[in-house]
């Protein structure tokens, strides 16, 4: 029987809360407390320890579709 040949799955984003919504970042290097980085939706956040409530916060809907167009361009 042959196997399907199998890609390792990659990160395509990290998603971190910031002033009441998550937002998607690249996954250039994994987001630590204290950097700033830049969001999907092109905003600039500072990355901090969140909270399990933060991360029950709505995902911005910028960074939602953005991320939805890099996955389906990169098929």
């Amino acid at each position: 029987m042959l196997l399907p040949d199998l890609q390792p799955q990659r990160l395509v984003f990290s998603w971190r809360p910031f002033e009441g919504s998550r937002h998607g970042l690249e996954p250039t290097e994994p987001p630590l407390p204290g950097q700033e980085r830049s969001t999907l939706c092109g905003r600039t956040i500072s990355v901090d320890r969140a909270t399990e409530v933060d991360w029950r916060a709505a995902t911005c809907e910028v960074c939602w579709s953005e991320a939805k167009a890099r996955r389906d361009a990169a098929g």
